[in-house]
């Protein structure tokens, strides 16, 4: 029992120095520039509910992964610039397109809810481009790349963790609303919830 008492002295001890350092040393993120390293699970609706596509299952959807460049804006709020890919693989069996590949181009705006504490929750929202393209195999083997753009909306929340002064942790939902102009795999809304988990590496001080 003593032992188990000592050993939570230490693990606060230690978190309390660790807090410290950081927050003595500018832990106020809606002031720091970052990088961010993503991977997560993005889960369109209308993939979901349509037979031919399962995003569990063999035509499987790849992790969501993505990098981002953050700047601080205004008092209490961060712009975000990011590039991520997804996409859907080994339709042959169920489709004739065989390739489904996602690109996003968002830039989105961070509002800090807690922006000076080692953990530190914000809400964001923004928009940007979806870059799609599709692998379609035709009669007699051949091949056929088709590609196209549609238009996002995005909404958000969720926290950073910096656990010194140039790292960091952060978790991140969002819901995309996205439409195509034109089928994609034979669909156009590609709108549905993502969470993403990823790599913060701050620059500068």
């Amino acid at each position: 029992m003593i032992k188990n008492k000592k050993t939570w002295m230490a693990v606060f001890l230690i978190l309390g120095l660790l807090y410290q350092r950081v927050y003595s040393r500018g832990s106020n993120l809606s002031e720091r520039w970052a990088f961010n390293i993503e991977i997560g699970n993005w889960q369109p609706h209308s993939l979901n509910d349509e037979p031919r596509f399962d995003t569990f299952g063999a035509a499987g959807a790849t992790p969501f992964m993505g990098l981002g460049f953050s700047i601080p804006a205004l008092k209490d709020l961060t712009m975000k610039l990011s590039l991520g890919f997804w996409s859907l693989r080994d339709l042959d069996e169920v489709v004739n397109i065989h390739t489904l590949v996602i690109h996003p181009l968002m830039l989105d705006f961070k509002y800090w809810l807690v922006p000076d504490a080692l953990l530190s929750a914000y809400v964001s929202y923004g928009g940007g481009i979806f870059w799609g393209a599709e692998n379609e195999t035709l009669p007699f083997g051949e091949k056929l790349h088709t590609s196209q753009h549609g238009w996002g909306i995005n909404l958000g929340a969720g926290f950073d963790v910096a656990f010194s002064a140039h790292m960091g942790l952060g978790m991140n939902f969002q819901y995309h609303y996205v439409i195509f102009k034109y089928p994609l795999g034979g669909v156009e809304d590609f709108s549905g919830p993502k969470i993403n988990a990823g790599l913060i590496i701050y620059l500068g001080h």
